[in-house]
């Protein structure tokens, strides 16, 4: 068998990494090409788990010029010089922002380290502000070199008390005054690195740094987080092949299978697929393909919004927008479009360069099935049954390989529906409801459903693709089934499957708006 080798699961420093013997994803040629750009300041955007603190540690090595720690890699052969710079390491990450004096604890924490590191006596009346310029002119002086600010995650007091408006206004201010000797020491910097998940208006990271270099939609960035195809492919074969063997499948198909979960982040309309480091290298230690990167993170406050607005998971798949839209600074959610880009639950899918608009979708298997599984939980009401939902995903695997009937996965289906409370389905009283609410719970439990198809004469609600069969769903509200029936011939949505050997039957599913249930549905086989 394949030799399994270390993965820096855990680690948190390029350094550690190195001295440890782990994997590491050469992304040194992007550092080295951001050090010799002429401008001082940068700004990347990436999902949370996705390398941002990784790459920032790598950024703070070379610029202490520890050359021994690249031996190797391509920086190696690029660099020459080797120049040692004074670092400051910003790391906003470490901390939950919930209340005000946090904020202030972690600033604190941060200038005491340099504070001392520099020999600078703290002044009782100097604010964040003060204190961080002295340490920036400091260490300017006693080194003779510009200094290089490498800030990691600097939204997340932020995003922290994003649903706490007049808190978040406090922070923000807070976080204002901290960032603002940025610009006003700009003679002291050689380079300013910022990262984070989303963009925050009226913030002097934004509003007044000069000439901003962002570098979340460049061609030349883009494969600097994540990893890309090639890299997995070249510098990873051997895991492949460890993970193959693991799990007892071919090569082919672990790669394969590697792709519909972790692949389909891209950046820009380049469209260079960019797999998710996290559960790729979870998935190389544990030795096995699972859901890694959702199970750290659930977009609560995200769905909350969706449901406030309405908005379900069959609207976001297809999405299609200008980049305007989705990279929008941030500052009062009320379009929830650009955070779910940003933190890596949409990415782009395909671009139209007539128009110049970007279709938006889920990236992988591993974000649409766990999202799913979240609006489900969230959309439906925390009290509703969820055996309830189990009991569906029972049905639908029975279905599946035949020990069952589609009437018996029909009935677990209105059993659920039944259980949703009436708190939910007084305030959303549509046949979108019900629809986006079934949709959710089929992708949730694995099957292959597909939502508002694209036919010649419209779009079917729901399409459900099963070994022996094909299903078309039709829904209807306060109507009757024989007029979805009917609308499932009348614009023929069967010919989509034509060249499909399997049967195609259509179910029609009417909402009893007295009751709130689904009747019976009605089912006929179309070819």
């Amino acid at each position: 068998m394949a030799e399994k080798r270390r993965y820096p699961v855990g680690l948190q420093t390029f350094e550690d990494v190195v001295q440890r013997n782990c994997i590491y994803i050469d992304k040194t040629e992007y550092i080295y090409k951001m050090a010799q750009a002429p401008s001082t300041n940068f700004f990347l955007s990436r999902p949370r788990r996705f390398g941002k603190s990784l790459l920032l540690s790598t950024m703070k090595a070379y610029f202490e010029g520890r050359k021994e720690l690249f031996k190797g890699l391509t920086i190696d052969k690029l660099e020459k010089d080797w120049v040692k710079y004074p670092v400051l390491r910003i790391d906003l990450s470490a901390g939950k922002y919930y209340e005000l004096e946090r904020v202030g604890e972690i600033f604190n924490m941060i200038l005491n380290q340099y504070e001392e590191e520099y020999g600078l006596e703290k002044k009782k009346d100097w604010d964040f502000a003060s204190r961080f310029t002295a340490i920036i002119k400091t260490a300017y002086k006693q080194t003779g070199r510009k200094v290089v600010v490498l800030i990691d995650e600097y939204d997340a007091p932020m995003l922290d008390s994003i649903h706490k408006p007049e808190l978040q206004e406090q922070i923000r201010e807070r976080v204002r005054g901290f960032f603002s000797p940025l610009k006003a020491q700009i003679d002291y910097l050689h380079k300013v690195f910022i990262t984070g998940i989303s963009k925050f208006s009226q913030l002097s990271v934004f509003s007044e740094l000069n000439n901003l270099n962002e570098m979340t939609y460049a061609y030349d960035y883009e494969g600097v987080c994540g990893i890309t195809e090639e890299e997995l492919l070249t510098q990873m074969k051997p895991d492949i092949e460890w993970l193959a063997e693991a799990s007892g499948r071919t090569y082919d198909e672990t790669v394969a299978e590697l792709k519909r979960r972790y692949d389909g982040y891209h950046f820009c309309d380049r469209m260079t697929d960019i797999y998710n480091p996290w559960s790729l290298i979870y998935a190389f230690e544990m030795g096995k393909i699972g859901d890694y990167w959702f199970s750290t993170g659930t977009p609560t406050s995200l769905i909350n919004i969706l449901r406030k607005n309405k908005i379900g998971m069959m609207e976001l798949e297809g999405l299609t927008a200008r980049l305007d839209r989705f990279n929008a600074p941030t500052e009062r959610i009320t379009d929830p479009i650009p955070v779910l880009f940003q933190s890596g639950y949409l990415t782009i899918k395909s671009f139209d360069s007539h128009s110049e608009r970007f279709t938006l979708g889920f990236p992988n298997q591993e974000v649409y099935r766990g999202f799913a599984n979240c609006l489900y939980k969230y959309y439906a009401d925390v009290d509703m049954d969820l055996n309830v939902r189990d009991r569906v995903d029972n049905a639908y695997w029975n279905f599946k390989f035949g020990d069952t009937t589609v009437n018996d996965f029909l009935d677990a289906i209105r059993k659920w529906f039944s259980s949703i409370p009436y708190s939910i389905t007084d305030r959303n009283q549509n046949e979108q409801l019900y629809q986006s609410l079934l949709y959710a719970l089929l992708v949730a439990v694995g099957a292959d459903v597909h939502a508002e198809q694209q036919t010649s004469d419209g779009r079917m609600d729901m399409s459900l693709k099963m070994p022996n069969a094909i299903y078309i769903l039709e829904f209807k509200y306060a109507k009757t089934q024989e007029e979805a029936i009917e609308q499932v011939k009348e614009k023929d949505y069967a010919v989509v499957f034509a060249s499909d050997p399997r049967p195609v039957f259509a179910i029609a599913m009417n909402v009893d708006a007295d009751k709130r249930t689904i009747e019976k549905p009605v089912i006929e086989r179309l070819k």
